[in-house]
């Protein structure tokens, strides 16, 4: 007896110590003690302090870390104690540290805002490992990873391709094989660093290894391939690439009779990163109608029609064929002079149409002369990466017959009288006379004074019934919004997306820019089609969109930006091959899209 009322005043202390602790910041770290290349996942916990503005600290120079959560996750609870009722609120941001440089650090303390007041953290003293050497073969370790790209070097908007094998032991225990999902059960992603690999396609197949001793294991490795557009020149990083495993050492029958694991131990594989070389073109011999395309192409100028009255347009076509394509520009017409002093057109860039692979510049020309006229040759040039030298592509002149305007007998023009009011016009006379258009002199008297219609009578009649109606439609939609969630979450997606989107783009980082168009698309895709509460991964997405039934081509686009931007979680850098402008104006366009598939 006196043991319970030591325990339950003991309770009741502990409880108003949790009380007076009042707001208040913690960082939290799972451990430590990390490797160079491991990541870990790091919380920050603002308890009572309203809520939060982002973590604001210093972060020591060899440490990287990254917000995953730009809101951060709310938690409240309330509790009896003695019969007062108290109530604690708390918002979680959540972060991935990793390390680049072996050495001791202090993390922290980081400040945030709320209900005006600010509140810091403690700091967290963090030891960071260097790795150890493994030359072992392959057959000996347990886990192994490796990272190969090609070309190693290429020009600005060419393409390599880099792929990540990943290689993990079938687990032998007792000489029984053990049946599981390597990826799932014993890779442990959320602690691993893959670069730009996150998010891929891998392809599964198994394979056996000899170790040193000369044994047989059976390995599952896994390939990914990401082929990867270069948009500025310098050097690119693929990698590095750190990988923890919680590889099994006791394994037990789970309920559903699938092997779980009872015992592990941490085994660890890493892979250098590769550097790529991205090369702009020479500016020696460069020629001045060169407009960034860089590949290998040809050219094919084309008119229609080939014969017009004076005054009328001809459509003046070029078409470019190769790779890459996409970003191709196409020729300056107004620095060819001879094609201006003929024809008169506009002096905007020209912007092409991709049309099976052939990208379509389409310009309207209007010759200034009639008779027998001569549409230029056109130049593009280009720098050929295979050649390593910059080609010029010229189109053959092409004839065209401009005839004179025909008038029509009787036929009146109005002339701009240009020495009196701008208004006045006069008529001239051509032929004839205004004698045969007359008819009848009443028809010339008669009264054209503005008389009240049977349209407006019509109309004012009709005014108040569709008022009436409007307002019966309003309120009917309003009820609706205020019973029917889904209903309401669908007609908001649209506003709140481009919200999503106008706040994105003005975020401090390319990174935090890309991150937060993605979550306006997820964003978008749940509350259209009122599925879940929470942001949707990528292949959620996918899901939803073909149930929906959109076909491939309209959701792959869409699911690819959807991964790349996922991706920037583990691999930052890869946000400056991508523009957030040019990706903002992509999923604007993508929300046109499924709102008229939608609805």
């Amino acid at each position: 007896m006196i043991r319970t009322k030591l325990i339950l005043v003991f309770m009741l202390s502990c409880g108003a110590i949790a009380q007076a602790q009042g707001a208040g910041v913690t960082l939290l770290l799972p451990t430590s003690t990390i490797e160079v290349g491991e990541v870990i996942n790091v919380q920050i916990i603002c308890t009572d302090t309203g809520e939060p503005s982002a973590p604001a600290g210093n972060i020591p120079q060899g440490l990287n870390l990254q917000l995953t959560n730009a809101t951060p996750a709310l938690f409240q609870q309330q509790t009896i104690v003695n019969g007062r009722r108290t109530s604690e609120t708390r918002y979680t941001f959540h972060l991935r540290l990793s390390a680049t440089e072996p050495g001791v650090y202090t993390l922290g303390p980081f400040s945030i805002d709320g209900n005006g007041a600010t509140h810091q953290s403690n700091a967290v003293r963090v030891t960071v490992r260097k790795p150890r050497a493994d030359t072992s073969p392959r057959g000996d370790r347990f886990v192994f990873v490796e990272v190969t790209a090609s070309p190693r070097t290429l020009y600005v908007t060419e393409s390599y391709t880099a792929t990540l094998t990943i290689g993990i032991r079938k687990v032998v225990i007792n000489g029984r094989e053990h049946t599981m999902d390597m990826l799932r059960q014993v890779l442990d992603l959320g602690a691993s660093e893959i670069s730009i690999f996150a998010g891929g396609q891998a392809n599964r197949s198994e394979q056996w290894l000899r170790d040193s001793s000369g044994e047989r294991h059976k390995y599952e490795v896994f390939r990914v391939t990401r082929q990867i557009r270069a948009e500025h020149s310098g050097p690119i990083l693929v990698g590095p690439i750190f990988l923890k495993a919680n590889y099994p050492t006791a394994v037990r029958r789970g309920f559903f009779g699938r092997s779980e694991i009872s015992r592990q131990r941490k085994e660890t594989a890493r892979a250098d990163a590769i550097s790529i070389r991205v090369l702009d073109p020479p500016l020696a011999d460069r020629p001045p109608d060169f407009t960034g395309a860089i590949g290998r192409y040809t050219m094919n100028v084309s008119v229609k029609p080939t014969r017009i009255e004076k005054g009328q347009p001809v459509t003046l076509t070029v078409a470019i064929k190769g790779r890459p394509i996409d970003g191709v520009a196409g020729p300056d017409l107004s620095a060819n002079a001879e094609l201006t002093s003929r024809f008169d057109f506009t002096s905007d860039e020209l912007v092409g149409d991709v049309e099976g692979g052939v990208k379509k510049f389409r310009r309207a020309i209007f010759p200034r002369q009639a008779g027998e006229q001569t549409i230029p040759a056109i130049t593009w040039s280009y720098f050929d990466t295979a050649r390593e030298q910059y080609q010029t592509l010229t189109s053959d002149p092409i004839n065209i017959v401009v005839d004179a305007p025909a008038h029509a007998d009787g036929e009146l023009t109005l002339l701009d009288n240009k020495g009196r009011d701008a208004e006045a016009t006069t008529l001239t006379l051509l032929s004839g006379g205004i004698m045969p258009n007359y008819v009848d002199p009443d028809a010339v008297l008669t009264d054209h004074s503005m008389t009240v219609r049977n349209t407006w009578v019509a109309v004012a009649l009709a005014l108040p019934p569709l008022l009436c109606l409007g307002v019966t439609l309003g309120a009917r939609r309003h009820n609706r919004m205020r019973s029917d969630v889904g209903f309401a979450r669908a007609s908001k997606a649209a506003t709140s997306a481009n919200r999503a989107i106008k706040r994105s783009l003005a975020l401090a980082t390319p990174t935090d820019q890309l991150r937060g168009l993605a979550q306006a698309l997820g964003g978008y895709i749940s509350d259209r089609f009122n599925v879940g509460q929470g942001q949707l991964t990528p292949a959620e997405c996918r899901e939803v969109l073909h149930e929906r039934g959109f076909d491939d081509a309209t959701i792959k686009p869409m699911t690819s930006f959807l991964e790349q931007c996922d991706a920037l979680r583990y691999a930052p850098a890869a946000a400056e091959s991508i523009s957030p402008g040019e990706a903002a104006n992509d999923v604007r366009q993508w929300l046109r899209v499924l709102e008229r598939g939608a609805s």
